[in-house]
């Protein structure tokens, strides 16, 4: 009984253990299985069976974000610029995208130093104005091309007989790329010889400036500057562009000079008589005008003047008078040179010429030579009036020493004569 008991407890355990092995191996079958399909499931057994009363973990709810605020109603259209004026340009007469070039600046000399004012000024069209610098003025216009462009309206107005230095038309003229962190530019349109009244003091040799009022943002910066010795009448010709959006077939040619009108002045030059070698002189100097001890080796270049003037003595006839010196007065020497050069050659006519002029030291009366003595020669007694200039300002398009203030004498208080010099160049 014992015996048989035993037998049947190990036929019972010998059974668990087949059927525990049988087990291992279908779940080791099951776990290739699911690893060959990829669902790399590395349960120890199998896992649960999916029911629809599975108990799920809902996410935390999200997080009410605040309300945006709407946008704002959309800017109206900028106003479209004026494409005949932008960044300090502007074109004036003509039609659309052709006129007259202007240019403005604030520079105080121009502008009478009042605060805020902008002067425009036309541009001289003068040798060097060409093409290339049309196209740079309509780029500030806001164009792609540019060209210049003349008619009789654009490239020519009226004379004015008040019209001022500072009214004269745009000469050397300058522009470059603008750069941008560029420091500002400095403050202009001061002459530096003329401590602070650029306006009043000009000298010949010193050339006023002045920034165009163009701003840091634009493509190009420009700036001119300006000699009292203008080479470019009040009248013109003037700078005409043409501007636009594609490139231009061939330009017609420029139109021929107008003829001067009919209430042009009378020729200036008669009223002048300029001795010396040169352009504009009348007969050559007196040789005793440099035999004076101390003279200059260089004075036989030199010019002197004398002018046509109403005879005090005898009224309604006119008689000549000899230029007395004024080297005391450096301002009033540079202007009554820069008059008696222009006057000489009736500027601004027989056309545009460029010309220098300086003052040169005077020249000593001489003593009245022996009646019996030949040859040219510098006689006092042959003038009973002699004329001193002590100031005004002459017309600066038909300039002439008769325009300035002047005093009559019966000899120079300085026993000296005005002496200067005049280069002339054509254009």
């Amino acid at each position: 009984m014992g015996q048989t008991s035993g037998l049947v407890a190990g036929g019972l355990m010998l059974a668990i253990i087949a059927l525990a092995s049988l087990c291992a191996d279908v779940e080791a079958r099951e776990f290739k299985m699911n690893v060959h399909k990829g669902q790399h499931t590395f349960w120890r057994h199998s896992p649960p069976p999916t029911t629809k009363h599975r108990t799920t973990v809902s996410p935390p709810p999200k997080r009410r974000q605040p309300s945006s605020p709407p946008p704002p109603p959309s800017p109206e259209p900028p106003t479209p610029s004026d494409p005949r004026e932008q960044n300090g340009v502007r074109l004036v007469l003509g039609e659309g995208s052709r006129g007259r070039l202007e240019l403005s600046s604030t520079a105080g000399w121009l502008t009478d130093y009042e605060e805020g004012k902008v002067a425009w000024l036309p541009v001289c069209q003068r040798i060097g104005f060409d093409d290339s610098y049309a196209q740079i003025m309509c780029e500030l216009l806001g164009y792609s091309y540019g060209r210049l462009y003349y008619s009789d309206e654009v490239t020519y107005r009226p004379a004015n007989d008040t019209a001022g230095f500072a009214d004269m038309p745009i000469e050397n003229l300058s522009c470059s790329p603008n750069t941008p962190d560029a420091p500002p530019p400095s403050a202009e349109g001061e002459d530096p010889n003329s401590g602070g009244a650029g306006r009043h003091r000009r000298r010949l040799l010193a050339p006023l400036t002045a920034d165009i009022n163009i701003p840091r943002t634009a493509p190009y910066t420009c700036n001119f500057y300006s000699y009292a010795d203008k080479k470019c009448d009040f009248t013109g010709p003037l700078v005409g562009v043409e501007c636009g959006d594609e490139d231009f077939p061939p330009a017609p040619p420029p139109p021929p000079r107008p003829p001067s009108p009919p209430n042009t002045p009378p020729a200036r030059n008669v009223a002048l008589k300029v001795y010396g070698n040169g352009m504009g002189t009348s007969t050559d100097l007196e040789s005793n005008l440099c035999n004076s001890e101390g003279a200059d080796p260089e004075c036989s270049s030199y010019l002197r003047a004398e002018m046509l003037i109403d005879d005090p003595a005898n009224p309604g006839s006119q008689v000549w008078a000899p230029i007395c010196s004024v080297d005391s007065d450096d301002d009033l020497s540079l202007l009554v040179t820069d008059t008696l050069c222009k006057q000489a050659v009736n500027y601004p006519e027989p056309g545009y010429v460029s010309y220098y002029g300086e003052p040169r030291l005077p020249f000593m009366i001489p003593e009245e030579p022996d009646a019996n003595a030949e040859g040219n020669l510098f006689r006092p007694s042959k003038y009973t009036n002699w004329v001193t200039l002590t100031g005004g300002e002459p017309n600066p398009n038909y300039p002439a020493i008769q325009q300035m203030e002047y005093k009559l004498a019966s000899s120079c208080d300085s026993g000296q004569l005005f002496s200067f010099y005049c280069a002339y160049a054509d254009d």
